[in-house]
């Protein structure tokens, strides 16, 4: 899956120039809202159950808190409906559920471009 910057790619990417994630910037409406209609606006954890519910957020899955180098990166977003999207975080502590570990276990970020497996 093709990223909208060089972030995805952490081997270039600077922290120290890196501001602090801003979910009301218009890079993040439109990455949102990509990444919503690709989705058909369809939440893809109900999908995965078989239910059909009206996708309204883009959740990171590795969380752009915690793993800036992968927050504008589209392999790293999923839509989700607000039912699940809470079901992904623990509102008092803000980190994620056992759920959201779940997925974030199960999401594999790409290898570099040109790097070999170390095991070959």
């Amino acid at each position: 899956m093709r990223c909208e910057s060089s972030a995805c790619r952490p081997w270039l990417f600077c922290f120290a120039m890196m501001p602090t994630f801003d979910y009301t910037s218009p890079r993040w409406r439109r990455l949102r809202e990509r990444v919503l209609r690709k989705a058909g606006y369809r939440c893809q954890w109900a999908k995965r159950y078989g239910k059909r519910e009206q996708a309204t957020t883009a959740h990171h899955i590795w969380p752009a808190e915690d793993f800036p180098e992968y927050a504008w990166c589209e392999w790293n977003l999923i839509a989700l409906s607000q039912a699940s999207h809470n079901a992904m975080h623990d509102r008092t502590t803000g980190r994620l559920t056992e759920i959201g570990e779940q997925l974030r276990r199960r999401t594999i970020p790409p290898t570099p471009r040109g790097s070999r497996d170390p095991s070959e």
